[in-house]
């Protein structure tokens, strides 16, 4: 193993302190993500009903609010992806796999909204 993984590993783990100017809570259900040479941005949004068409029916139209945006090292994006891997492995043992391919009823289907 490199010396440089080593040291690493010996290091006592970083303490986790919330900011004085609190922490920034975001929802999202969607997002987006750019990369360069250097770094990884991610794009998160929220699907909202869409200003120009706000009644479900035939005419709706959701369209994708833009909440944050939060920019990785290409070390970090790997390290958050075997956390995220774990997680989620983790969560679909319990309670099953998570379904990503869903298709939402439409207002022809007869779907009610309220």
């Amino acid at each position: 193993m490199p010396e440089n993984v080593m040291d690493e590993q010996k290091r006592p783990a970083i303490e986790w302190r919330k900011s004085p100017g609190g922490v920034l809570e975001v929802y999202a259900n969607l997002s987006n993500i750019q990369w360069t040479l250097d770094d990884v941005r991610v794009r998160v949004a929220q699907l909202i009903t869409s200003p120009d068409h706000p009644t479900p029916g035939p005419a709706f139209v959701a369209i994708a609010e833009e909440r944050a945006a939060v920019t990785f090292s290409w070390r970090n994006v790997k390290l958050l992806r075997n956390q995220l891997s774990n997680i989620i492995e983790s969560y679909e043992k319990v309670n099953g796999e998570i379904v990503t391919d869903i298709k939402l009823a439409s207002p022809q289907d007869g779907a009610t909204h309220s």
